[in-house]
């Protein structure tokens, strides 16, 4: 009979995360029509994943259920991410700061998030992991190619006025630190791991990189949301072999900065 409630437990919330990045996709699909329905869907997955979480928590026999609870807050920052996008005012401030405004709030929730699960550093992979410094700086050079194929996809216009140093220097950085280490801390650090407790690593690398892709919906490019989800299976990988995000982090920073600041002065 135990066997038999644990099966059923198992099969059934295996089928939840997948209903929740499906709300996600329909959310981001609203918010190209209507902004306010859209944020207000994230707002409903965001409290159904807080209520979800606090259940399993409060719940004895920790185990599998533990896991579920970790997972399910975990998932909390994926709607968190365009909630913020959307309910912050960010017109108040330069274009080349909204990164900055987004990402300090959401990086302060992707820390308590790791707390209240109890993540280790390590294994979020904030540290060398299993290889030296050389290879993850070699590593972040892939961000130049990888930028390079995004840019021929999206043509975006370029953040700052003039390619000089001192017009590039700072949103390179904030580009850098607020999405490059700040979505690969939410992607592949805290989120990966709790989705490979709970769903296994194969289950929790096409399901985070799923999640991952479809938040770029906005752009308008279904190329763009293959290419980044292609991107996201790879990054997933990378982390999963060297049990570190540095190389990803520098990658992803450098892809936004060839993306933003370089190469639409070039094309």
């Amino acid at each position: 009979m135990l066997n038999h409630q644990i099966a059923s437990f198992i099969c059934r919330e295996k089928i939840y995360p997948w209903l929740y990045a499906a709300g996600i996709l329909f959310g981001e699909l609203l918010v190209i029509k209507n902004l306010r329905a859209g944020e207000m869907v994230h707002l409903l997955l965001l409290g159904a994943l807080l209520l979800q979480a606090a259940f399993y928590a409060v719940r004895e026999g920790a185990g599998l259920e533990a896991k579920t609870a970790k997972f399910y807050l975990a998932l909390t920052l994926a709607p968190l991410i365009r909630i913020l996008n959307l309910s912050l005012p960010l017109t108040v401030f330069p274009l080349m700061y909204w990164y900055a405004v987004v990402s300090f709030p959401l990086l302060v929730g992707a820390v308590m998030v790791a707390r209240i699960n109890r993540y280790r550093r390590k294994e979020l992979g904030l540290g060398w992991g299993n290889n030296n410094l050389l290879f993850h700086l070699l590593f972040g050079l892939a961000g130049l190619p990888l930028g390079l194929i995004e840019y021929l996809i999206l043509r975006p216009k370029p953040l700052v006025p003039l390619l000089s140093l001192p017009d590039v220097f700072l949103p390179a950085l904030i580009l850098l630190v607020c999405t490059g280490f700040t979505e690969e801390l939410i992607f592949r650090g805290i989120m990966q791991k709790a989705a490979r407790d709970f769903l296994g690593q194969k289950t929790a690398l096409i399901l985070v990189s799923f999640i991952f892709a479809i938040l770029h919906v906005t752009h308008l490019s279904v190329i763009d949301v293959v290419f980044v989800f292609g991107v996201a299976v790879f990054f997933s990988v990378v982390v999963w072999r060297t049990g570190s995000l540095i190389g990803v982090t520098l990658a992803h920073g450098l892809t936004n900065i060839a993306l933003y600041l370089i190469l639409p002065f070039y094309f």
